[in-house]
């Protein structure tokens, strides 16, 4: 059961507008004839590092403490989408689909594994879920077609769009009827880092 005196959280990457709006141009041109999905929205584009559920207002402020420490441990980065979508579990049984990260994957890693540490050594992990760099897009209901499906989604090509990594959040899960809502509890900066211009390819 749910703590009535606690949230429901997780660690994430939040995207910037830019990204969300093109991911949303992205979902909003998949039609495929009998298909039911459950697409995210536009706001709730996110990579999750880490995924802690429900914890009391005591642990979560000790984990604000594990990440205070974590970030400065960290360097801001440079990620950058993959050209193609994939599902999970698999293209047999898609579930979830998803756009995953081609550049970034390395210091993406690197983050949940501080993180998982951190949180391990003071008994305030839960999950020990392998980490996975990807962004959930939407939630398979029903596919009458999986080879149109498949096809649908084999011909997409992703824009390879960058996005300056500059912080982490801790962020609230609020579950309602219609959906979701995320909202931020606190942000993280990394260490400040002169970026070179970077060019979109």
């Amino acid at each position: 059961m749910p703590n009535l005196e606690g949230k429901r959280t997780f660690i994430a990457i939040n995207l910037t507008y830019e990204l969300k709006n093109y991911l949303t141009v992205i979902k909003n041109n998949i039609n495929i004839p009998d298909t039911k999905i459950k697409w995210v929205n536009k706001n709730n584009f996110h990579i999750t590092l880490k995924f802690l559920g429900y914890q009391s207002l005591e642990k979560i402020e000790r984990i604000k403490k594990s990440l205070e420490e974590i970030v400065n441990l960290h360097n801001s980065f440079v990620m950058q989408l993959s050209p193609f979508i994939g599902c999970f579990p698999s293209l047999n049984n898609p579930r979830i689909i998803w756009v995953g990260i081609e550049k970034g994957i390395d210091n993406l890693k690197k983050l949940s594994d501080s993180i998982n540490f951190s949180l391990s050594k003071r008994n305030l992990l839960e999950d020990k879920k392998e980490f996975s760099s990807h962004i959930t897009i939407g939630r398979v209901k029903f596919i009458k077609d999986k080879n149109l499906f498949f096809e649908t989604l084999k011909n997409i090509n992703i824009n390879q769009l960058l996005q300056n990594v500059k912080s982490l959040e801790l962020m609230e899960s609020q579950l309602t009827p219609t959906g979701p809502i995320y909202n931020i509890i606190e942000k993280y900066s990394f260490p400040d880092k002169k970026f070179k211009n970077i060019k979109k390819q």
